[in-house]
């Protein structure tokens, strides 16, 4: 075998090495059957419960989705082996109860959650919109020592008509100087996608 040959096998078994490593260490986080699921979602206006419902039906299996405002906390810790978290994104950051929830039961519930997504109007199809995105679970995880591996990043949809007036005038204020667009209705909402990433998160996917 001549040098670069040698060379290239080597390398072809580190990768593969590398991804069977980053596989196997997936494997415990990932959702099993028997597991005793919960999506706990954080909204204001119903798109972050809609992409939790797509995510469940994703998964496949039996999934409780959660309101994190109508819930008891430690009902909810000792009752599911895993959770995915997921939060609409507004100006003033993630749900404040879902964030609430992280910090006090920070030790509980990061040995459980799997996966965590966002709803949010920013696009991450440049390099401000993906480091916005990015300070944005930045903002989520701040409790948890360790994020989860699995994440993703949903559109949503601003409905002006249904917004309250505080959140209406905060809004037209920030795309009008700072993201200098037209402030007006749109919906970003991706179903397909987002049942996409909970089949992702099954063992036997």
């Amino acid at each position: 075998m001549h040098r670069r040959d040698f060379l290239l096998s080597i390398a072809v078994a580190l990768a593969s090495a590398s991804a069977y490593s980053f596989g196997e260490g997936l494997k415990p986080l990932l959702l099993k059957a028997s597991d005793k699921t919960a999506i706990l979602y954080g909204t204001r206006y119903g798109a972050s419960k809609d992409t939790a419902m797509w995510i469940a039906k994703g998964i496949g299996s039996q999934v409780d989705v959660l309101n994190i405002e109508e819930l008891n906390f430690s009902q909810i810790l000792k009752k599911y082996d895993k959770f995915i978290i997921g939060s609409g994104i507004w100006i003033d950051g993630p749900h404040k109860r879902l964030t609430k929830l992280l910090s006090e039961h920070s030790t509980e519930m990061e040995a459980k959650i799997v996966a965590s997504f966002i709803v949010c109007g920013t696009r991450g199809d440049n390099e401000a919109g993906r480091a916005r995105i990015a300070g944005y679970f930045e903002r989520l995880h701040k409790p948890l020592q360790k994020a989860p591996l699995a994440q993703e990043q949903f559109g949503g949809r601003l409905i002006i008509e249904k917004l309250s007036e505080k959140d209406r005038k905060l809004l037209d204020n920030f795309y009008t100087n700072v993201l200098k667009k037209e402030f007006k209705s749109w919906d970003r909402t991706n179903p397909k996608g987002a049942e996409k990433f909970g089949s992702t998160l099954l063992l036997n996917a």
